[in-house]
């Protein structure tokens, strides 16, 4: 059977349309992390005086095992019931944890201490308009998901109240951790929330909160 021409002409630019639209899911997959760390070799006293925050960071990548005892230390599960490092209001889980790198982003999966593919590379640069997080190894983003707040919290107010409580802690065990093992941090609060709900896939509800840049001090 002749094919028509135009058919033809479908069937060759197939890969140019392929190519000006990659698939997402193609190359990026889920990382399982390295199990946590059992300890670290610091005190909390010798963490508290080191806690800083860093804006200048070598080209050198975080490490698997920093990474994973980063994102353990943030709202990994410390207890066999389930149970966060972090507090959070009536023990609902409602801060949402994701890693950007040059390589893309993944969702915190704490319950598996495992990393799930969430979005394709490019969003690192485009977080906040501070070019110093750009350069860190990895970011770490703070979403609160407005879902999984106790259904009495009536008002948005009371929520966003709690979300804020709960990633401050968050943040503050994300120092504590990097301290411990070298790594720097920075809490950022200038954030480009449209940027990060599009680049994450986010629904509109969601409410980006914080990012946090991780990587090896320059000193």
């Amino acid at each position: 059977m002749k094919q028509a021409p135009w058919c033809r002409r479908l069937v060759l630019s197939l890969p140019i349309i392929l190519l000006a639209f990659p698939v997402f899911g193609a190359g990026l997959k889920d990382i399982p992390l390295p199990k946590r760390p059992a300890s670290v070799q610091s005190d909390l006293v010798s963490a508290l005086e080191k806690r800083k925050s860093v804006r200048d960071y070598r080209s050198e990548k975080l490490s698997a095992q920093d990474l994973s005892a980063i994102l353990w230390a943030a709202n990994g599960v410390n207890r066999d019931y389930g149970r966060r490092t972090a507090p959070s209001a009536f023990g609902n889980e409602y801060i949402e944890i994701y890693v950007v790198s040059d390589e893309g982003a993944w969702h915190y999966d704490a319950s598996a201490h495992h990393l799930k593919a969430a979005a394709p590379s490019g969003l690192k640069a485009r977080l906040t308009s501070q070019r110093f997080v750009g350069r860190a190894s990895h970011v770490l983003v703070l979403v609160a998901d407005p879902g999984k707040f106790p259904g009495f919290f009536a008002s948005s107010e009371e929520r966003l109240r709690w979300a804020h409580a709960t990633a401050g802690a968050i943040a503050q065990n994300v120092y504590l951790m990097s301290a411990a093992r070298g790594v720097g941090t920075c809490l950022v609060a200038g954030i480009d929330e449209g940027a990060i709900r599009k680049g994450l896939g986010l629904s509109n509800a969601a409410i980006p909160l914080y990012v946090m840049p991780i990587g090896y001090e320059e000193r």
